[in-house]
């Protein structure tokens, strides 16, 4: 026998009476009303925010992309190239299962993870990074690495293990050059001769093994790029990233990239200062991602060309103190960056005072890289000297000269250049006595058997409470010396519309392409659970 239940309701209803019936549906529709206003309330105030798949990205870019490659010069000399080489190839260190190394640390061994392969299919293999050794050691190349990896050698020990000989022991083979070596696919270019990789087609359409893939990329009637495609790569070993596509726009000058957001063109880009921002400011909707940089900017004296009075360490002592570092932060970097009295941060504003009196009719030339927020901050510096009675003459000159002129022939009595420290915080290519003639990067000609002796401890040094004090001691000695006026480190910027997620504002970028090295956590589509999302260690 079945059994049927009447809805009681429209009896209900049709004996009321009319104005009754008019109270009751009012009420039921401010009940479901109510209803779904209280559920949206409760899933905006108690949800997540979570990470969706889908959507593009617009980075703007000042340069032009030449021959992406990750250890041929341009790979080191252009924004560009370097910026697409770190999303399109993955870096060794990424790609190693296990890392292992010697007690001496002059022996290394990195195995590879099973199943990482190339965007045309190809599985990467320990072939892969030996022929990528073997080509950064080839001198007809060039490479940017070649000065890392001088003296080391890579053996294929397995399909996924290579083996890396260092001449001498470094306790930062991982961080500053495995990080580094992004390996290239020995199957694409073992057929072309040397000369002609940067001819190839490979350039600008590179095959690696990163998170995106190149796609296309435009140009226009002379031939100027003017944006370049990537898309995801879902196989990709890490885990595929969120947005589907990134596509690069370029552009001439920071103040055409600015304009570029302004109208909408594009969705986010960096600036190596804020200094760019007071000349042609945004005016829609934006966020600003100041992030630590591992630069620093000092005034460098060549003593052996610089006037005698320099080489008094109470008249070098004088010109420092005398420098209102806060006021150039506030007035040319906006607030963004940090005064800096010693080649790491570690070093503290001296107290000791230097008298200024010797300073009165001291004349001093000061070469300044032709970028506007160091002519600005040479500026400021000359300003305060010139109170003490100080001649100062600036002599502007581009970036191009000063490496291929001034730095090569060390034809400076000062200049006004910036240090770049890796991760590692290893001062040893800026400040080692071996280290003073071009191509290298000792540019106060700083001569310290102490010194030496630290820098070359804290190299071989795997202890991390043991290297923070050689560090901490290595920094104060060369503050405590002034072989430069050290000014300030600034912050770089990344903008972006409101809309991007998923950015990491807390790490300290060393290098440009360094804003992407979360870019797997990066998106622009998003959705709402009410269960807590899981942090993925992997990623």
């Amino acid at each position: 026998m079945k059994i049927f239940f009447k809805n009681p309701l429209p009896k209900i209803v049709k004996v009321l009476s009319k104005r009754e019936r008019f109270v009751f549906y009012l009420s039921a529709i401010l009940l479901v009303a109510s209803s779904i206003t209280y559920g949206s309330y409760i899933i905006k105030t108690h949800a997540y925010v979570i990470p969706a798949h889908g959507g593009t990205y617009r980075e703007g870019i000042v340069g032009q992309p030449a021959f992406i490659n990750p250890i041929l010069p341009t790979g080191a000399s252009t924004e560009t190239d370097r910026t697409l080489s770190r999303l399109i190839f993955a870096s060794l260190a990424e790609m190693a299962e296990t890392i292992k190394h010697s007690d001496d640390g002059k022996t290394w061994n990195v195995r590879l993870k099973e199943g990482i392969f190339w965007h045309d299919g190809e599985k990467v293999t320990a072939d892969d990074v030996v022929y990528t050794i073997d080509i950064i050691h080839n001198p007809e190349i060039r490479s940017w690495l070649q000065g890392s990896f001088n003296g080391v050698t890579a053996t294929r020990v397995s399909e996924l293990e290579v083996q890396f000989d260092l001449q001498n022991g470094y306790a930062f083979f991982e961080e500053d050059h495995l990080s580094s070596l992004r390996p290239i696919p020995k199957h694409i270019f073992v057929d072309i001769p040397v000369i002609n990789f940067t001819r190839s087609s490979f350039g600008l359409a590179p095959i690696g093994s990163g998170p995106y893939k190149a796609v296309s990329h435009e140009k226009d009637s002379r031939g100027f790029i003017e944006s370049f495609t990537l898309k995801v790569n879902k196989e990709y070993f890490k885990g595929a990233p969120y947005i589907d596509r990134l596509v690069f726009k370029f552009y001439k000058k920071d103040s055409e990239l600015i304009s570029g957001y302004n109208l909408g063109k594009i969705d986010g880009f960096g600036l190596s200062t804020v200094e760019p921002l007071s000349e042609r400011p945004i005016i829609i909707r934006h966020q600003v991602h100041p992030i630590t940089s591992s630069r620093y900017y000092a005034i460098f004296i060549n003593q052996n060309l610089a006037p005698n009075a320099l080489s008094e360490r109470s008249v070098r002592g004088a010109l420092s103190t005398s420098i209102d570092r806060e006021n150039i932060i506030k007035d040319i970097l906006d607030g963004r960056g940090e005064p800096f009295f010693g080649p790491t941060k570690q070093s503290p504003k001296p107290t000791t005072n230097f008298s200024t009196e010797s300073l009165e009719g001291l004349n001093l030339k000061i070469i300044v890289p032709d970028e506007a927020f160091l002519v600005s901050t040479a500026e400021e510096v000359k300003k305060d000297w010139e109170l003490l009675g100080v001649k100062v003459e600036l002599i502007t000159r581009s970036i191009r000269d000063i490496q291929e002129d001034v730095l090569r022939n060390t034809d400076y009595e000062m200049i006004l250049f910036g240090n770049i420290i890796k991760e590692s915080n290893d001062l040893f290519a800026f400040w080692h006595s071996s280290k003073k003639f071009f191509p290298d990067q000792n540019l106060a000609l700083y001569d310290n058997d102490e010194v030496d002796n630290l820098l070359e401890t804290y190299r071989k040094t795997f202890s991390i409470e043991t290297r923070n004090r050689v560090l901490k001691e290595i920094s104060n000695e060369i503050a405590s010396d002034i072989p430069a006026i050290f000014l300030y480190s600034p912050d770089y910027v990344y903008v972006s519309t409101p809309t991007l997620g998923g950015f990491d504002n807390e790490r300290r970028i060393n290098t440009i392409d360094d804003r992407f090295s979360n870019i797997t956590d990066w998106f622009v589509k998003s959705k709402r659970s009410l269960r807590k999302p899981i942090v993925n260690e992997g990623q």
